[in-house]
């Protein structure tokens, strides 16, 4: 069963009926969904060049360009910034929204319960959700929403006790991009580094291919090309990568982003590890 580790419930952008049209189109068992955390964007023209290189970038010789790129993408005030034109980023994720369409359907979503905890506590959020159907693990944003891994320190605890995975979004500075900090704290931590480890990449893939627990998605073009992706896989092997879309936002599409595992040089059974087994098995679900 294909299942799209990485996805944001956002209606403005792709209704639920289309989302289900295309799960149904390219044989998707199951989205894990994510509140929505910015307001609708679509990356066009000189715009859309610099996401097409920032990957090479941050990954080749001219990381020192790369990286401030990259950092640039969120403002001090708090936006996300395409060359200049931004757009608001929710500091409050919206988990409710989530809850109700897992219930409406029930045999097509997860959902991870986002968190932020620069401006609400994030246990108290946790543990209203935790226990109903559909909750599988735990979003964190210390890129978008500004803070310091460290923050996250109770929310892995919680995440390590109840044996659920923790997907993280690293920035591109010492504190908000501490891919170190939560496993060394919490050994049996089940940590994702989303878009497989962006901005960091070759740095968080050695680190996680020598311990427990640890994995990737491969997550949006924009942070994770065909390079990024086989490198990724390559260095960790297929059975520490998560197939994900980071839909609607990527503009990738369902189909694309599967085509895209299923075009790599890999075994049949690596390539269904990848696509979904990978998350069935970290979820406890297998």
């Amino acid at each position: 069963m294909i299942v799209d580790a990485h996805y944001h419930l956002e209606e403005r952008m792709e209704t639920v009926d289309e989302l289900l049209d295309q799960m149904e189109q390219h044989s998707i068992g199951r989205v894990a969904l994510i509140a929505t955390m910015v307001d609708p964007f679509h990356l066009e023209g000189v715009a859309a060049k610099a996401g097409a290189i920032l990957p090479k970038a941050l990954a080749g010789r001219w990381r020192g360009l790369g990286l401030p790129l990259y950092k640039s993408t969120v403002t001090a005030d708090g936006k996300f910034s395409a060359l200049g034109k931004t757009y608001p980023i929710y500091d409050v994720p919206d988990n409710k929204s989530v809850a109700r369409v897992m219930q409406a359907h029930p045999d097509k979503f997860y959902g991870w319960i986002f968190v932020n905890p620069s401006v609400a506590d994030p246990i108290a959020e946790l543990e209203k959700w935790a226990g109903r159907p559909g909750w599988v693990g735990v979003k964190s944003h210390p890129f978008w929403h500004r803070y310091p891994v460290a923050l996250l320190d109770d929310v892995a605890a919680c995440c390590a006790e109840r044996d659920w995975p923790l997907l993280m979004h690293l920035g591109g500075d010492r504190e908000r991009g501490d891919y170190r900090y939560l496993p060394e704290r919490h050994p049996t931590l089940k940590l994702v580094y989303a878009h497989a480890g962006v901005p960091f990449y070759q740095q968080v893939w050695e680190y996680v291919k020598s311990r427990d627990g640890l994995s990737v998605d491969l997550s949006n073009p924009t942070y994770v090309n065909g390079e990024i992706r086989l490198d990724a896989v390559k260095t960790l092997g297929a059975e520490k990568c998560l197939h994900g879309t980071d839909g609607p936002y990527s503009h990738a599409g369902q189909g694309r982003m599967a085509q895209a595992i299923l075009r790599l040089p890999l075994s049949d059974a690596e390539k269904e590890r990848i696509l979904g087994g990978n998350l069935i098995e970290l979820l406890g679900l297998a």
